[in-house]
């Protein structure tokens, strides 16, 4: 796989396939991610025997290479077009499994998150749930578009907020505004499942969690939770 990207140079090449480690861990970084995929892909590769290799030059690019041995290929039917991979699967015929209730609630959700798969499918369980969803591509959007809607007087029941985003990423974008006085409900929406990452979210200023991959039904009773705090009629 070869790109023409920013490249790298010899230390930041270092650092690449250690778990949650990014080239720019600072917190106004360009490009978001944990830090996994590499690792990842680099312990799938040896598990099969292989290797992955790096070549890159700062400011023209990267390539990176992977080596396998497959085994015995005779009679292993070859692909010259990627569309003949595609498998073309029958519709379940299952219609007895179980449902679980829909939640519904109604709100206006911030929702900051860099990932466009992660954006459309929370924004349309969110959505189908009866929410009002704004998205936020990065921290710095997530913290002026808060901001915003507190100074016109509606602002959002809820945040959901990515903790790795680019430009600013979530754990600044929180501590931020709950410097500037935010009180609203945070959500942090982490990879990291340990405790001490849990913890960090909460000493930024979230109030709640939900972990990647997403949970629809988790999801929904964490935010249709908070949505009802936000709503219920406070005693003067």
């Amino acid at each position: 796989i070869t790109d023409t990207g920013i490249g790298m140079n010899e230390e930041q090449i270092g650092k690449l396939f250690q778990a949650f480690s990014q080239v720019d861990s600072s917190s106004k970084r360009k490009f978001g991610g944990t830090g996994l995929g590499l690792c990842i892909s680099k312990r799938l590769t040896e598990a099969m025997g292989g290797k992955i290799e790096v070549h890159s030059t700062l400011g023209k690019g990267s390539t990176f290479s992977v080596t396998i041995d497959p085994g015995a290929l005779d009679g292993i039917p070859m692909i010259q077009n990627a569309q003949e991979a595609l498998i073309v699967r029958s519709p379940t015929t299952n219609t007895t499994s179980a449902i679980p209730d829909e939640i519904k609630f109604s709100g206006r959700i911030l929702l900051a998150e860099d990932g466009p798969d992660n954006q459309r499918f929370i924004a349309f369980v969110l959505k189908k749930a009866g929410a009002e969803v704004t998205l936020a591509e990065n921290g710095q959007i997530a913290y002026d578009e808060a901001m915003a809607a507190v100074a016109q007087g509606r602002p959002f029941d809820v945040i959901l907020m990515d903790m790795q985003m680019p430009v600013l990423d979530g754990y600044e974008a929180t501590r931020q505004l709950r410097e500037q006085g935010y009180s609203g409900p945070i959500i942090a929406l982490t990879a990291h499942a340990m405790a001490t990452d849990r913890q960090k979210c909460i000493d930024a200023g979230c109030d709640d969690f939900a972990n990647k991959p997403i949970d629809r039904q988790k999801l929904l009773s964490t935010v249709a939770q908070w949505t009802a705090t936000q709503q219920t009629p406070q005693p003067a």
